[in-house]
């Protein structure tokens, strides 16, 4: 029979509450002071992959204009056609109206 969809896997939780206490034990006996930079260093670089979240990447400017979401009577009605610039990457736009 399997699990209830969205209930934790048991072994999954087993093995890391066993790993998290192999860690624990490990980590509490580190003499840090004997380490070595390079060692410090590693220590940290793997350390924090696990308590820093990562970054989504993002990239250039967005519109953020709040644009309506129905048009009222009397607006003209146009849609806007962005194109980027092969030669200077810019980004052009080009707004058609819509014929009725």
């Amino acid at each position: 029979m399997a699990r209830p969809k969205g209930s934790p896997n048991k072994l999954t939780a087993d093995v890391k509450d066993k790993l998290q206490l192999v860690m624990d034990d490990v980590i509490s006996s580190l003499n840090i002071s004997t380490l070595t930079t390079d060692q410090k260093i590693k220590i940290l670089q793997i350390g924090l992959q696990y308590l820093v979240p990562r970054l989504k990447h993002t990239s250039g400017e967005r519109d953020i204009t709040d644009y309506p979401l129905f048009m009222t009577d009397g607006e003209p009605i146009a849609i806007n056609i962005h194109s980027r610039n092969e030669e200077t990457g810019e980004f052009e736009v080009e707004s058609r109206p819509l014929g009725k």
